[in-house]
């Protein structure tokens, strides 16, 4: 049976958050909240959690890779084999927020994790309860929703219940998300910065700081 525990988004403490860390730790799998939707949460090195996110999202291409939510710019290197200067100028402009960044990643990080192209997707998340928890377990975790492939990501635990009934370890329940648009993701793995996915944060923006990004 999944465990269900209420936290305050914004003010969970390290004892609200320590059975969700010790699951992480202990290689399972949760679902918490991120500043959009509940995901789907496991360490980045633990392959058997990463293979259960994969088998509750059939269908999904396979090219496309679990992004990670970090809990601060600096975590960044221990994923991607460099950071660029138009990356280093996103970081510093829009995190934590809804900017996922793709780099080229370390060859050692699991195949969900770098898909087709061999790159990872990084996030420092906005919300301070994930924060916490990220830099309880000391290390990313994944941040894909928690649904099934095609279907509507979730606003609410109730939603994550009614799509992963027994799948999941434990929930942290922080209320109603926000919603509303995914991360914009923005591909830094070529010669010139190109939006891979167009979501919260406007074009226009990321052009302010990355003149050369493309649509």
């Amino acid at each position: 049976m999944t465990e269900i525990i209420k936290i305050d988004p914004n003010d969970a403490t390290y004892e609200d958050l320590a059975p969700a860390a010790d699951i992480l730790l202990s290689g399972g799998l949760i679902a918490g909240p991120t500043q959009s939707f509940y995901a789907l949460m496991a360490l980045a090195d633990k392959p058997d959690a990463l293979e259960r996110i994969s088998d509750l999202k059939p269908g999904r291409m396979p090219e496309r890779a679990f992004l990670l939510l970090i809990d601060q710019k600096r975590r960044s290197q221990s994923y991607a084999m460099e950071v660029s200067k138009e990356a280093d100028a996103l970081m510093d402009k829009f995190w934590p927020g809804l900017l996922t960044l793709l780099m080229p990643g370390h060859t050692g990080l699991h195949h969900l994790l770098l898909g087709k192209s061999k790159t990872v997707g990084l996030r420092v998340e906005g919300l301070a309860s994930t924060r916490r928890l990220i830099r309880m377990v000391d290390r990313g975790i994944t941040g894909t929703s928690a649904n099934p492939h095609l279907s509507q990501p979730p606003t609410t635990v109730e939603e994550v219940m009614a799509y992963f009934p027994e799948q999941i370890d434990l929930i942290l329940d922080a209320g109603p998300t926000a919603g509303g648009l995914s991360s914009t993701i923005v591909d830094l793995a070529g010669p010139v910065p190109w939006i891979f996915r167009q979501g919260a944060i406007a074009v226009e923006d990321i052009a302010t700081v990355c003149p050369s990004i493309s649509s």
